[in-house]
């Protein structure tokens, strides 16, 4: 984090000279040591996220992948003669218990083409889709899969 602080220091600058990194470092340690004393922020924080680094890429990766199907899937239902779109809610249950990637698959789902995140309760989700093929399987999707992999990564000591 204190990496990323000082190159969005040296960004915003827009030129770089040896005073401006001089100052990038002393206030890109003081937001760091800042978010560790009051926002609860920790250094195993970074640790867990370059664990993870890799996995958060290909994430991000098949998350783009997933909107763009979802998008064709879409414009094919609303561009069909046939119009045989039956909206459906959906229940399932998520075996993710740190709350940040819950949120992460909710959101996730939610930029899907087709489905919305109604609710979460613990590991449960509500979903509502467009139609049920949009939705078929989401308890063991990839997105569920990729994020207990990454907790389960997260977790390790």
């Amino acid at each position: 984090m204190y990496i990323l602080l000082f190159l969005l220091w040296v960004a915003l600058n827009g030129k770089f000279t040896f005073e401006i990194a001089m100052f990038g470092v002393v206030i890109s340690a003081f937001v760091y040591w800042f978010m560790c004393k009051f926002l609860e922020y920790s250094p195993k924080s970074d640790i867990r996220f370059l664990k993870n680094f890799f996995n958060i890429l290909t994430y991000i990766g098949v998350l783009f992948v997933e909107i763009v199907k979802s998008s064709f899937v879409v414009i094919k239902m609303v561009y069909s003669s046939k119009m045989d779109i039956q909206p459906q809610i959906v229940f399932f249950n998520a075996p993710i218990k740190n709350e940040f990637l819950r949120t992460i698959l909710a959101n996730s789902i939610t930029l899907t083409p087709g489905t919305m995140t109604v609710d979460v309760d613990e590991n449960f989700f509500c979903i509502h889709a467009l139609d049920y093929s949009l939705v078929e399987g989401i308890e063991d999707s990839v997105f569920v899969r990729m994020l207990m992999k990454m907790e389960e990564k997260g977790n390790d000591k």
